[in-house]
């Protein structure tokens, strides 16, 4: 096998685990609605449930990048893989809220670890090619959210418990057979690198910046996921399974925006795309909160999902390609900061909601993408050093 032809076959491994990410999330948020009367819980409540998925995602945050230098991306995302399909079915087995929230947080644990050693793997492999494909790659992420939407509308009247265990157990069969064609992923570190990886450290400075946009983006797509359903639903009227077309639609969008965006970053500046597309953002984001129809809120959703697209993957690029920063740390830190996010958003867009309503809550996203168009001078790509 050429050395083209094995960085291919990582790139469509990567892209399989990027796709079983996306499946899990946009199954679990199609069946929102289904999970909140199954639990008889309120905005609030669902909110507080939804920060444990956040939770977990941090908790994994202060071990996951340990674990991929340590035993290197290709084992950590088979593992965690395997792992995240056997929390996945877990919030079907809610009857409260905390029951609902302990399941939440398994999944935002195990999914974080995949996200770290998956993002780790998609540097690699980009590096290996020669050309940007990390947004292709989350592309495959977006693909997996939208035939997870989908089948939320399709099976909405199986129970959610046995709707997430059949698909589990399709993705975990399949696994195998892509994660073998993945790189290892193990770096050798330097002398100048060892000391610091003893030890929890804040990120280097020239992270924060990216880690605060990150945020922005994911308490953005966050909130999509997690209330746009419930808005078309009970805001709306919307039925269940129509509901459900309305994150259908952001996810079909961010897979099409996501597979041309490495086609835009050649030809565009990453800060001239991040400030356009998060223009176009707010635009779409507008229409889908005081449309009074729901086919054009649901084409709101549509426009949200072109306009943040393309925002993760140069930022998880630009993290890990930062000089002098190992790859999984800077994947680890960023995204850290973006979990951390949406650690806080659903319990704050679920308070505003109980108090303001839903409809003028979601109004968060707007000002976030808001601070995207704002500071899309963070995404520049440094400069190439001489020699």
């Amino acid at each position: 096998m050429t050395e083209h032809t094995r960085t291919n076959a990582a790139r469509w491994a990567c892209g399989y685990c990027f796709a079983m990410g996306g499946m899990v999330h946009g199954s679990v948020m199609g069946r929102v609605p289904a999970l909140k009367n199954m639990t008889g819980v309120d905005e609030q409540e669902l909110g507080q449930a939804l920060l444990g998925a956040g939770f977990g995602a941090l908790l994994a945050f202060l071990f996951a990048g340990a674990l991929v230098r340590r035993y290197g991306s290709r084992a950590i995302t088979i593992a965690s893989g395997l792992a995240l399909m056997a929390s996945f079915p877990l919030p079907g087995l809610a009857q409260n809220v905390w029951e609902l929230a302990a399941g939440f947080l398994l999944v935002g644990l195990t999914f974080a670890t995949l996200d770290v050693a998956m993002n780790t793997q998609a540097v690699e492999v980009e590096r290996r090619l020669g050309r940007p494909c990390i947004a292709g790659l989350h592309g495959m992420y977006s693909l997996g959210g939208l035939a997870g939407a989908v089948g939320a509308a399709v099976f909405a009247d199986l129970a959610p418990l046995w709707h997430f265990t059949l698909l589990a157990v399709i993705a975990a069969a399949i696994l195998p057979f892509f994660a073998r064609n993945l790189f290892e992923g193990r770096p050798e570190p330097t002398e100048e690198e060892a000391p610091a990886r003893r030890g929890w450290r804040l990120p280097p400075p020239s992270l924060i910046g990216l880690g605060l946009l990150t945020a922005c983006a994911f308490v953005s797509e966050g909130a999509v996921a997690d209330w746009g359903a419930l808005l078309l639903h009970q805001v709306m009227g919307a039925s269940e399974r129509l509901a459900a077309l309305g994150f259908a639609a952001f996810s079909a969008t961010m897979v099409l925006g996501r597979l041309f965006g490495d086609r835009l970053r050649v030809r565009f500046a990453d800060e001239a795309l991040v400030r356009n597309l998060a223009l176009l953002a707010i635009a779409g984001m507008f229409l889908a909160l005081f449309s009074p129809w729901v086919a054009s809120a649901i084409a709101g959703f549509a426009l949200v999902g072109v306009g943040l697209s393309v925002v993760v993957p140069i930022l998880i690029g630009a993290a890990g390609n930062r000089p002098g920063i190992e790859p999984s740390k800077g994947v680890a830190a960023v995204a850290g900061f973006g979990y951390g996010g949406l650690l806080l958003g659903p319990p704050l867009i679920g308070f505003l909601a109980e108090h303001l309503g839903l409809r003028l809550s979601l109004l968060v996203v707007v000002l976030l993408c808001g601070g995207l168009v704002f500071k899309a001078s963070l995404v520049r790509r440094p400069p190439k050093a001489n020699g």
